[in-house]
């Protein structure tokens, strides 16, 4: 059943306590709350929900309130309680229905590989790639395999590839223990088969050793421009970073069982890939062949 942002809209304002006049008048006051509760605007909640519905018909109008709640549960990682006082649902139905939203999210094919060819401009360097951490709280028995510099603590590794010149995600690879797997080793074991002929990934320090595979930032050979672009293109590799920890339930330490996490980050990860596919993120301006005005002979 296909629905339009008026439906996820009301359906929305009975449980935030606003009336129809408040989001009529207030139209982008209300947009903003509507996004701190749930993550995304309401057009691209009601775009979510149609494509769940593409995979697997949603026929039940009802089940748009468990789609919020499960958006408000990715959003500020609350308790099932809280959830069931919002959304006036029994607790056990609702955490049911969550989990099973969750998974439906995290199925959607938006993180392609493919769409790294995107805009080709016949650049080698086709991706920037980049580990990033989320906290966990320490598994039994005690093992430093999983420990990250970042937390001091506990944590879980995954590996994003994001394409240089569309800004979309393209690559999620996780999760990883931090202490056992560095973001090179993980790129070994994966990233690097994908690539196609003279193909690499522009990288940070943490990837040198691999000339072939990864174009790393070289203080003493890159000249400015090279210096520059790199920095440019790794900088908004940090900003996708940083979206996906805009919700809460990377941001926050994970307390469910470690074998949900994949599920939700990938959930996450198809949700900001959605929003960046609705506003591009800024543009990297990137080339890295011989015989190109912006080009420098490596």
């Amino acid at each position: 059943m296909q629905i339009t942002a008026d439906t996820i809209i009301r359906t929305a304002s009975l449980y935030q306590g606003l009336t129809a006049r408040a989001v009529d008048h207030e139209t982008y006051r209300y947009n903003r709350t509507f996004r701190g509760c749930f993550g995304l605007a309401p057009h691209l909640a009601a775009e979510l929900w149609n494509m769940l519905d593409d995979e697997d018909p949603l026929s039940d109008i009802r089940w748009v309130t468990y789609f919020l709640a499960t958006l408000m549960f990715l959003r500020t990682y609350t308790v099932t309680a809280v959830l069931a006082m919002i959304f006036m649902k029994d607790e056990k139905t609702i955490r049911h229905w969550v989990w099973v939203f969750i998974e439906k999210i995290a199925s959607l094919d938006l993180i392609r590989w493919e769409y790294r060819r995107m805009n080709d401009n016949g650049s080698r360097c086709l991706v920037t790639v980049d580990g990033t951490d989320f906290r966990i709280r320490e598994p039994g028995p005690f093992s430093t395999g999983w420990f990250t510099k970042k937390f001091n603590g506990p944590g879980l590794r995954y590996e994003i590839a994001v394409c240089i010149q569309t800004g979309w995600i393209v690559w999620i690879n996780g999760p990883f223990p931090c202490g056992e797997w560095v973001d090179i080793a993980i790129s070994l074991s994966s990233l690097v088969h994908m690539f196609e002929g003279d193909e690499r990934a522009v990288a940070d320090k943490g990837y040198r050793g691999y000339p072939q595979f990864f174009d790393c930032p070289w203080r003493h050979l890159d000249n400015q421009q090279q210096t520059s672009r790199k920095a440019l293109a790794r900088a908004r590799h940090e900003c996708v970073n940083r979206r996906l920890k805009e919700w809460s339930c990377l941001l926050q330490r994970w307390r469910h069982s470690l074998d949900k996490h994949g599920k939700m980050a990938h959930a996450v990860a198809n949700i900001v890939q959605l929003q960046i596919m609705d506003k591009p993120m800024w543009q990297v301006e990137y080339y890295d062949r011989v015989d190109n005005e912006f080009d420098f002979d490596y």
